[in-house]
């Protein structure tokens, strides 16, 4: 997965890591401020000096530094510009149950809970079919011994059969009764569907921001740290470079330079459960550079990015 951070000078940016994660690359950005940029780093309060960087001389510098859960890291850098990190997360997925699988075993047995309410419903209808026949033959039986009574009179056997009659009638309405409250108490009330829309909007950044689903959850604003999953692709060609589609999702703090410029803008004001398309100009993610070997430079990016969950 993704990783980038901005580092403004004058500024320290402190992060507790959570995930093992690369730094691969530091460059400047594209606005051409003259003079040195020193990019540091302060680990266990000691600082080390990773790069500098000149503007028409070395304006960026491969890096290979790996950082792992538990350290606590301070970035900061000496100059007039920004400097801008990238990497990547090295989160081994295997170790995390997937969500989908999740989803789909939940639906199994769904399946199979009904499939289970079907089948007592037809033992029930056997059942009562049984029964009314074994009522209806008892009634023929006393009927028959009553009208071999020589001594009963022929309407107190008619009286005893209306009474059996009747009997068995009512009894047959309870149990129909009794079925229809039960299938009424299994028929599952109706479930709540997220409106699905798409709304389109270019900011004058040249930003493109569709809404394919309005999410109902907490709101995503700048300060609070915002959990997605998201597939980046190329506009030019919908490759694939980066996706996070299953496992842990992908954290960040949002307004605050960890991401491309594109992302902070993006995805402020999206609902946990809601869907947006982010159609980001050059200008907004890896500029005139590219990231390498997977960006190319100039390159407009494509993100479908939907919010999981916001936190403070």
């Amino acid at each position: 997965m993704f990783w980038g951070l901005k580092i403004m000078p004058g500024k320290t940016y402190t992060q507790k890591v959570e995930y093992p994660f690369k730094v691969t690359m530091a460059c400047l950005g594209q606005e051409p401020v003259l003079g040195r940029h020193c990019l540091f780093v302060r680990v266990e309060e000691q600082d080390y000096m990773l790069c500098s960087l000149n503007f028409g001389q070395n304006e960026q510098q491969s890096l290979n530094l790996v950082f792992s859960p538990g350290e606590e890291i301070v970035f900061h850098s000496v100059g007039k510009g920004p400097i801008y990190l990238s990497g990547m997360y090295e989160i081994d997925e295997d170790d995390f149950d997937s969500e989908e699988d999740d989803e789909m075993d939940e639906d199994d047995e769904m399946y199979e809970d009904e499939e289970e309410d079907e089948e007592e419903e037809e033992e029930e209808e056997e059942i009562d079919e049984e029964e009314l026949k074994k009522l209806k033959a008892d009634a023929k039986k006393a009927i028959t011994k009553k009208e071999k009574k020589a001594a009963a009179p022929a309407k107190e056997e008619k009286k005893e059969e209306k009474k059996v009659e009747k009997k068995t009638e009512k009894k047959a309405e309870k149990k129909t009764e009794k079925k229809a409250e039960k299938k009424a108490e299994k028929k599952p009330e109706p479930v709540k569907e997220e409106k699905k829309v798409t709304k389109k909007k270019t900011l004058p950044n040249g930003l493109v921001i569709e809404d394919i689903t309005v999410g109902t959850g907490a709101r995503a604003k700048a300060g609070k740290r915002v959990g997605v999953r998201y597939i980046g692709k190329l506009a030019k060609n919908g490759k694939v470079f980066d996706k996070n589609t299953n496992g842990a999702v992908f954290k960040f703090n949002l307004g605050r330079g960890e991401v491309i410029k594109g992302w902070d803008l993006g995805v402020n004001g999206m609902n946990v459960g809601g869907v947006r398309r982010l159609t980001i100009p050059a200008n907004l993610a890896y500029g005139s550079r590219g990231a390498p070997p997977d960006i190319p430079p100039n390159s407009t990016l494509i993100f479908e990015v939907k919010m999981m969950t916001v936190g403070n």
